[in-house]
């Protein structure tokens, strides 16, 4: 199916048994709370979702202060990691100001809401919050080893731009090219997309952990721009509505080649 603007009607979803995406993240924002420090507080939430995250990792988080003394390392406080009997799969991050599902290893667009929906749930149930400052989703798909070699197959020439220009560049080889480019939609959210090549052992984006060979990455983060009440129904239909776009923006830049490339299930 070709697709002719990356912000048309919302697709059907193709799985892709053998799919690139290395990371989806799906983040509610909301005023900080800053008993969630709390050992005893967070433990009702824990319980809530014990079930399908019993491993439970807390993390100091470390960030850096600037004054007149130079750079100074502070106590950023506690994120709680709840995650899965299988980590790479499924985890909740839980933070004063936020909390998130993300997963590594991605089954279906309807696993991840199902997911989501639970742990709103559990957060509501315990947290009562009144206002969401930010509701965001994010997929990262990465492209590496043979593949990488046929990108110009796999991607759109609108999204490759010169380094997809084999012609024009003869033997010389494009190291690193990436494009930043947000989006604003009529809806007042946005949607940011990066998308380019990059060199082993490099990373845009402390949160990306790096390849260990080169690699192309398409980034997509969708996200409301301005708070809203918080109201379970709205946010699970913005995180479905955000998830559709990706998805169409997804596959307006790649190629059916692209999709058979990695298992499409048709």
């Amino acid at each position: 199916m070709t697709m002719t603007t990356p912000f048309g009607p919302s697709v059907q979803e193709v799985p892709l048994t053998r799919a690139p995406l290395v990371n989806v993240i799906a983040q509610v924002r909301f005023p900080a709370v800053m008993k969630i420090e709390d050992n005893a507080f967070v433990a009702n939430f824990q319980e809530a979702i014990r079930k399908d995250y019993p491993i439970l990792r807390p993390e100091r988080q470390l960030g850096v202060m600037i004054g007149p003394g130079g750079v100074q390392p502070q106590d950023a406080g506690t994120i709680w990691r709840f995650e899965s009997k299988d980590p790479d799969a499924w985890q909740v991050t839980l933070a004063p100001s936020f909390v998130s599902l993300s997963a590594k290893r991605y089954t279906r667009r309807s696993d991840l809401l199902a997911r989501l929906t639970v742990v709103l749930h559990a957060l509501e149930g315990w947290l009562h919050p009144n206002v969401c400052d930010r509701i965001g989703v994010r997929y990262v798909d990465r492209v590496t080893g043979d593949q990488l070699a046929r990108l110009s197959k796999l991607v759109r020439p609108e999204i490759l731009g010169v380094a997809g220009d084999d012609a024009a560049l003869g033997s010389i080889e494009v190291v690193h090219a990436l494009s930043d480019t947000l989006f604003q939609l009529d809806d007042a959210s946005q949607l940011r997309g990066r998308w380019g090549r990059l060199p082993a052992g490099s990373t845009y984006d402390p949160g990306i952990e790096p390849a260990r060979e080169p690699s192309w990455v398409l980034d997509l983060d969708h996200y409301t721009a301005q708070p809203e009440d918080f109201d379970l129904a709205a946010i699970g239909g913005k995180v479905t509505e955000f998830c559709e776009r990706i998805y169409t923006f997804f596959r307006w830049a790649v190629t059916d080649t692209f999709l058979d490339e990695f298992g499409a299930e048709r």
